[in-house]
């Protein structure tokens, strides 16, 4: 079987949730050895991104092949083709042909010769409002609505949001399907006590004295407010730090200029662009990760934490409760006094640091990435089964 992918995830050195998800996905495949074939798919423009890196996909074996067309994946029927070696270079073709095409983000092309199937990670677009009211957020919507008319299945990564697209686009349960996100094996309790804390000491943020904060500062974040929890914190807990690690340049964002503004620089640590490594360091050494957000389709940074033995706090939403079930302690997400209230909870009760790091920990091997994988691929070869106009037909 020829499996197609939108290979712009896996040739990005910009990496956010859905190239961690692609990536680990394909990693997967890769290691079992399949018999299936997977073209990697590209149009001829993206080789020209400023971010285009093809240093994962060189890693892959044989059996991927990356391949450039001519239109930006607009694939139609194809007398002949060429597969290209992993540096994008040789003459593009006019399209494809497979027996399944997959993308790992909501979009789709507008014509392909075999079924097709989207992952959605999320509604933010359609449910929050600060993301709804950008260009962006437009931009999204339009291509959810037509990704949703043109596959056969939409892939989706928790239960909230699958009840969110059922809901809103009118689909029904059959047609969509859910796979949930992993955990990066990286992610995982400290081995060696003395590991990691250089990366600490760099940042001069002291082991077991910190409250973390794992993201970029968009408004769903609730950053404000759970600074001004902290504020609160601080009142009995003064050598609390909070440690923001995210992509952000965090000089130009809404939060730094507001601990500036509060002179309360030395009360907290900004880290740019860690790598995994760094931040599973980072979540091995924090007291607690709080998870703030209005707004999750499935919550990573909370499984990485719970990954590695860290225990958090965050906010009581569906998608956040059936990831961690027991093993976090809840506030309400436009509650400072509550956040407040579960931080101060957590720093002084180390039993209840240990019971929730105990239960997180017996949660997390429900989210390995071989298991996501494999599903998926068996969604995938369901689809290729199945005539292509059988499936939806296109908005």
């Amino acid at each position: 079987m020829i499996i197609s992918l939108d290979a712009r995830p896996l040739v990005t050195r910009r990496i956010s949730g859905v190239e961690q998800r692609a990536r680990n996905i394909v990693v997967q495949w890769a290691a079992w050895r399949l018999e299936h074939r997977f073209n990697l798919v590209l149009a001829e423009s993206d080789l020209d991104n400023p971010d285009y890196d093809a240093t994962f996909v060189q890693s892959l074996p044989p059996t991927f092949h990356l391949q450039v067309i001519r239109h930006h994946l607009r694939l139609g029927p194809l007398a002949h083709w060429r597969s290209l070696i992993a540096t994008g270079t040789g003459p593009p073709t006019d399209g494809i042909r497979c027996d399944i095409f997959h993308s790992f983000s909501g979009e789709l092309p507008r014509h392909a010769p075999a079924p097709m199937v989207h992952t959605i990670h999320d509604l933010a677009c359609e449910l929050d409002p600060h993301v709804r009211a950008t260009p962006e957020g437009r931009r999204y919507r339009r291509l959810y609505r037509q990704g949703i008319g043109r596959s056969l299945y939409t892939i989706t990564v928790s239960t909230q949001t699958r009840d969110d697209i059922m809901s809103i686009y009118q689909l029904p349960r059959q047609r969509v399907r859910v796979v949930h996100n992993g955990v990066n094996p990286v992610f995982r309790p400290q081995i060696d006590p003395d590991a990691g804390e250089e990366r600490l000491r760099r940042h001069n943020i002291p082991a077991g004295r910190y409250v973390l904060l794992v993201g970029s500062d968009i408004p769903r974040r609730n950053y404000q407010r759970i600074w001004a929890a902290m504020k609160s914190v601080w009142q009995t807990q003064p050598k609390l730090l909070l440690v923001f690690a995210g992509r952000d340049q965090w000089p130009r964002t809404a939060i730094y200029q507001r601990v500036q503004a509060d002179g309360l620089q030395e009360r907290t640590r900004f880290v740019e662009s860690p790598t995994d490594e760094e931040l599973a360091r980072l979540y091995r050494g924090a007291l607690l990760t709080c998870c703030g957000s209005s707004f999750e389709g499935f919550g990573l940074s909370v499984l990485e934490a719970m990954a590695c033995g860290c225990c958090v706090a965050c906010s009581d939403m569906r998608s956040l409760r059936a990831l961690a079930g027991d093993a976090v302690l809840y506030f309400p997400h436009d509650d400072p006094e509550a956040m407040r209230d579960a931080i101060l909870d957590l720093a002084g009760d180390p039993e209840f640091r240990r019971q929730l790091r105990r239960r997180g920990l017996k949660r997390v091997p429900r989210y390995g990435w071989d298991r996501s994988a494999k599903k998926l691929l068996r969604i995938l070869e369901y689809a290729a089964e199945i005539e292509p106009s059988s499936g939806a037909a296109e908005q």
